[in-house]
């Protein structure tokens, strides 16, 4: 009973490539946790200014939105294996950059440009990463890819700001930077090993992207149409808009804490804290997860239980049960994303994942962003101690409308097909 519901390691042991890409991308992230931990504090100490901490993250943002949508097109034109070992080895460099900059010059222009080459690169290869995953496992393993994907990149916002922070603190930037540096180069490596191993192998047409004949901006059309006309696609990036905008509840939390818990800067990185244990243990426990009949109700369903998680949590008054009722809410999200990265790559064509998993990347980030203006509203509006949970409470609303007016998705079954009820 208890090893069916624990994730299911298939994909691990039965292909070869996706074990060495899953290690090589749990390398790479410990890597990029460490460096992005790192950036706004050498920036500050550079500066003093919050203000250009805030310009540099907002240009990192930037290059992370136009590389998403760029490398969905570049994805479904052009060899996806390259683009993911091209995408790494640039990561690699812009580490060498930074540790060389913290060495010798210490300015700041040269972290701006690093960081906007790093977030170009890098979403372009995020992108062909998601759609190569569907050629290297059966389909029926793909709920199976989406946790283990969760829980490699969960750990490393566990285990890197904490590692990072601390040597930060001791030894500056600099020793950040170069373990970064080493991590994705040493990523590089095996990705291009693997991409040499599957180039020599002899493959159907079904796992490969055909080359597209249409243009740049002909394909990204196509493939915004396709999202708007494939109920199920649809429904999961509307489901992803809403959940990421829910996420901007996140910016409440310091407040919230100080109001109701007695503002004690550990109970506020603890909160971060559970919430990504949270997300660990639902990928953990996701074993069940792929013979699941409606999966599309699971996912919205599981979507309105972590709103009202941190609802209970907005109004609870005692650290520990927050605390839990947090972890909850990230059990209930990992679930979440786990049904919604399996439909997107059942319902999409392998000729349109690329463009199809970049608009779902840059859709995340923007409505991580439009999540946190809205909660920031709703903090001015209704104060420290209320508006947690309020918020929260509107979002789980619109997560019950969403199930009302989601019926593709609502309807799909455990084999991607839409079911009539």
């Amino acid at each position: 009973m208890l090893r069916s519901l624990l994730v299911d390691i298939t994909p691990l042991r039965r292909s070869a490539s996706f074990r060495s890409l899953f290690l090589a991308r749990f390398v790479l992230l410990f890597g990029v946790g460490l460096v992005a931990v790192t950036v706004p504090l050498e920036v500050y100490r550079l500066t003093g200014s919050t203000a250009t901490v805030s310009l540099v993250a907002a240009a990192e943002g930037f290059a992370f939105f136009a590389g998403f949508l760029a490398g969905g097109v570049l994805a479904d034109r052009r060899d996806r294996w390259a683009l993911i070992v091209w995408s790494t080895l640039v990561c690699g460099l812009t580490f060498v950059g930074l540790t060389l900059n913290a060495a010798f010059l210490q300015a700041v222009w040269p972290v701006f440009a690093f960081v906007v080459l790093n977030g170009l690169s890098g979403s372009m290869g995020i992108t062909a990463l998601l759609a190569v995953l569907p050629e290297l496992v059966d389909a029926s393993q793909l709920h199976a890819v989406g946790a283990l994907n969760t829980v490699s990149m969960r750990l490393g916002t566990v285990l890197a700001p904490v590692t990072g922070g601390a040597v930060f603190a001791v030894a500056g930037p600099g020793w950040n930077y170069g373990v970064g540096a080493v991590t994705a180069l040493s990523a590089w490596v095996v990705l291009l090993l693997v991409a040499r191993r599957r180039a020599a192998v002899p493959r159907s047409d079904t796992e490969t992207a055909p080359p597209t004949a249409e243009g740049p901006l002909r394909a990204m059309r196509s493939g915004y149409r396709f999202v708007v006309r494939e109920p199920v696609v649809r429904g999961v990036m509307v489901a992803g808009v809403v959940g990421m905008c829910g996420g901007g509840s996140l910016v409440l939390i310091p407040a919230f804490v100080d109001a109701r818990l007695g503002g004690d800067p550990t109970v506020v990185g603890l909160m971060y804290s559970a919430l990504s244990a949270g997300l660990i243990l639902g990928a953990l426990g996701s074993g069940r997860l792929g013979g699941v009949s409606r999966p599309g109700r699971l996912l919205l369903a599981m979507m309105i239980v972590s709103f009202l998680c941190y609802v209970a949590a907005g109004l609870a008054s005692v650290v520990p049960v927050v605390l839990l009722l947090v972890v909850a809410a990230g059990a209930s999200v990992s679930v979440e994303e786990v049904l919604r990265y399996a439909l997107l790559q059942i319902r999409t064509p392998a000729a349109m994942l690329g463009r199809v998993n970049s608009v779902f990347g840059a859709q995340n980030m923007s409505g991580a962003a439009v999540g946190a203006l809205v909660a920031g509203v709703f903090g001015s509006v209704f104060g420290p101690a209320d508006a947690f949970w309020v918020y929260n409470a509107v979002m789980a609303g619109v997560g019950v409308v969403l199930l009302v007016a989601l019926p593709g998705l609502r309807r799909v079954g455990g084999h991607g097909r839409v079911e009539v009820s």
